[in-house]
C-alpha cells in the first residue's frame, strides 16, 4: 500500500502523511524518534487494545530512552466525555507532561478522539499521532483532524479541529477485528464511495461477498480508495464549511439514533440506517433514481445485514428531535446532505447540506419502518 499526504493550508501550514504498512510499529517509533527526539511520550489507549497492543507499543517506544507513559481508558463510547478527558488531562500533569510531549492515540474511534481532542487543548496544544485499530477509525475518524467528546445532548458536540502530524494505518490489527466491528467500518467506507466515488462504490458491490470474507487483497483496495477520497475532499474544505459535509452523508438520522440508543447502536450500523432514510429523502425529492436507492439498500440490508427494526424501536418525533442537535443544524433546522446518483451529492451553489421540513423527514421514515422484510 501506499503512502498518503494531506496537503494542508489553513489550520497548519505543514502537511502529514497517512503511512500504510503491516506491522507498524517499529515504524512509529522510528518516526517519533527522528521527528520529535527531544520529545516525552504519551500512549491513550482503552482496556481491550491495551492488552491486546498497548503494552507492546509501550516497550517498543520506551527502548528510546524517552519518558514514555501508558495510560488506558474503559472501553465504549461512555469513554469519550469531559470526565476521562481531565482524567487523562490531570494524570500528565501529575507526571510533569510538557507541551513538547507527543500523544500516541492507540485504538478505535473514541480513543482518537479523546486523545486527539486532549492534544488539542493540553497546555494550548500539543502534538499528536493516530495509529487506528479499527477499521472505522481508519478509514474516517483518524483522518482530517476532527476531536470531540460527547455530551447528553448529543455526539461530539465539544470539539476542535486538530490535525495529527502523521496517521499510521495497519492492517494487522484488522486480524484481530470481530466481522461486527469490521462491517462497522466498511459502512464509512461504502458511504463516502455513495457521495464522491461511484466507481469504488461498484467495486464493493462486486466484491462484497469476498470482502465480507475478509479476503486481504479486496480490503486493502477498498482502504487505499477510501484513504484517497477522504484525504482529498479534507484538503479542498479542512474546516467542514462546505464540501466536507458530504462526509456526513447519513450522519444526522444516525447520530440521532446514536444518541437515542445511548450508543447501543454501533457507530457505522447507526450511519447505515441514517443513509437509508436520506437516501429515501433524495427519491422522495426527486434528486435520487429509485434504482440508486434500491442499489443502496440491497448492499446495506441483504449483504452487510443491517437491520431495519432499529427504526421502529422510536417514535418519528423522538429521531428528530434528536437530529436538531446535529452539527449541520441552523437556526433549529437540520439540514441533509442529499444524494444526486451514485457518487454525487445534490450541490446548490456552495451548499452541500440543504434543510429539509420536518414533514418530509417524517414521510421517509415511515416509508422505511413499514418495509417488511427486516
Amino acid at each position: 500500500m501506499k503512502d498518503i499526504e494531506i496537503k494542508l493550508n489553513k489550520i497548519h501550514q505543514n502537511s502529514y502523511f497517512i503511512f500504510t504498512a503491516y506491522k507498524s510499529f517499529k515504524r512509529i517509533s522510528e518516526f517519533l524518534r527522528k521527528n520529535f527526539p527531544n520529545s516525552s511520550y504519551v500512549i491513550i489507549t482503552d482496556q481491550i487494545v491495551e492488552k491486546l497492543y498497548g503494552e507492546k507499543l509501550f516497550q517498543i517506544i520506551k527502548r528510546s530512552g524517552k519518558k514514555t507513559l501508558l495510560f488506558s481508558v474503559p472501553s465504549g463510547e461512555r469513554s469519550k466525555s469531559q470526565k476521562y478527558k481531565t482524567i487523562l488531562e490531570e494524570k500528565m500533569l501529575e507526571n510533569h507532561i510538557d507541551r513538547h510531549a507527543v500523544i500516541i492515540a492507540l485504538g478505535g474511534g473514541v480513543v482518537g478522539d479523546l486523545a486527539g481532542f486532549v492534544a488539542a487543548t493540553y497546555m494550548r496544544g500539543i502534538s499528536y499521532i493516530q495509529v487506528p485499530t479499527t477499521l472505522l477509525a481508519m478509514v474516517d475518524s483518524s483522518i482530517g483532524g476532527k476531536t470531540a467528546i460527547d455530551t447528553p445532548q448529543g455526539k461530539n458536540m465539544i470539539g476542535a479541529f486538530w490535525h495529527p502530524r502523521a496517521v499510521f494505518v495497519d492492517l494487522k490489527f484488522l486480524e484481530s477485528l470481530p466481522q461486527k466491528q469490521f462491517i462497522n467500518g466498511l459502512i464509512e467506507a461504502v458511504k463516502m464511495f455513495m457521495t464522491s466515488d461511484r466507481k469504488s462504490f461498484l467495486y464493493v458491490e462486486r466484491n462484497i461477498d469476498m470482502l465480507l470474507k475478509k479476503d486481504k487483497r479486496i480490503i486493502k483496495n477498498v482502504i487505499l480508495n477510501a484513504l484517497k477520497t477522504k484525504a482529498r475532499v479534507v484538503e479542498r474544505d479542512e474546516r467542514e464549511v462546505g464540501e466536507r459535509m458530504i462526509l456526513n452523508f447519513g450522519h444526522t438520522i444516525g447520530h440521532a439514533l446514536e444518541n437515542l440508543s445511548k450508543y447501543k447502536i454501533l457507530h457505522g450500523y447507526a450511519v447505515a440506517l441514517g443513509v437509508i432514510v436520506e437516501a429515501r429523502l433524495a427519491v422522495n425529492n426527486g434528486k435520487l433514481r429509485e434504482e440508486d436507492f434500491l442499489r443502496i439498500r440491497r448492499l446495506l440490508v441483504n449483504k452487510m445485514g443491517i437491520e431495519l427494526k432499529y427504526l421502529r424501536s422510536y417514535k418519528w418525533r423522538e429521531i428528530l428531535n434528536h437530529s436538531k442537535n446535529d452539527k449541520k443544524t441552523k437556526n433549529g433546522k437540520p439540514h441533509y446532505v442529499i444524494l444526486k446518483e451514485i457518487g454525487k451529492v445534490y450541490r446548490e451553489k456552495d451548499k452541500f447540506a440543504h434543510p429539509i421540513s420536518d414533514m418530509a423527514v417524517r414521510q421517509s421514515l415511515k416509508e422505511i419502518t413499514l418495509e417488511n422484510n427486516t
